[in-house]
């Protein structure tokens, strides 16, 4: 069982990395714009910044991620610097073979922030795979990451996990009203000949980006939001 979980949660970074990853430059479209930091659990965005943040260590972001419901089974959790996380997530199922194609978040790559604390959970359901990735990432770049269209390159991504191909391919992505400011994108994950629906919330916190993906057949934009603001509320009440 946790084999499985593991890999719905590779693929979850995958798709992650790849789609939300990539923020930074690229096509028009949705106007980059930031949430207002009210409360961010909703209202229109505006132009205010992401404030200037403490760093936080990979424990104070594992203890900030949502919580998996009780009676859950087959969560993955992880905590570490990013490269570390990731590779402990390919541990436990076939690893990523081909070279994603978008490995940017905002102004920086993902390999130059591979030291920054990270923390990951994941909780496969009946229908559904909800997981979050936190990342201690700095106001400026975090900001860029949320308000920045995905570019086109970024739209269609193939890989592999394992022998097993992945396609996502990007169907919606705008700006989101939640914490200092996010995104939500729609993609659709095509896995050995099974289509999901998949959804992704960016968003940013005084000194973390997050990264909420809800994978399933049938999982709606309602469903992705209410889990995100969730996470939200969550880190918001833990990272002071």
């Amino acid at each position: 069982m946790r084999t499985r979980a593991a890999q719905a949660a590779a693929v979850a970074v995958v798709t992650v990395t790849a789609v939300t990853g990539c923020h930074g430059g690229g096509r028009s479209g949705a106007a980059p714009t930031t949430a207002s930091p009210h409360d961010g659990l909703g209202g229109s965005p505006s132009a205010t910044p992401t404030s200037a943040s403490p760093g936080y260590t990979a424990r104070q972001l594992a203890n900030a991620l949502i919580e998996p419901p009780a009676g859950a089974t087959a969560t993955v959790r992880t905590s570490g610097p990013l490269t570390t996380v990731l590779k402990k997530l390919s541990a436990g199922a076939p690893p990523v073979t081909d070279e994603l194609p978008c490995t940017r978040v905002g102004p920086l790559d993902i390999k130059d922030i591979g030291s920054k604390p990270s923390a990951f959970v994941s909780f496969p359901q009946v229908g559904r795979s909800p997981s979050e990735l936190l990342t201690a990432v700095p106001g400026q770049p975090a900001e860029q990451a949320i308000t920045q269209p995905v570019p086109r390159a970024c739209r269609t991504i193939e890989t592999r996990v394992g022998r097993v191909p992945v396609t996502v391919k990007m169907v919606s992505d705008e700006p989101l009203d939640i914490g200092d400011g996010g995104r939500i994108i729609q993609t659709d994950q095509v896995t050995g000949g099974t289509r999901l629906h998949s959804w992704q919330v960016l968003f940013t916190g005084p000194g973390y980006l997050a990264a909420i993906e809800l994978v399933g057949p049938k999982v709606t934009r309602a469903d992705a939001e209410s889990l995100a603001r969730q996470a939200y509320r969550k880190a918001h009440a833990t990272l002071r």
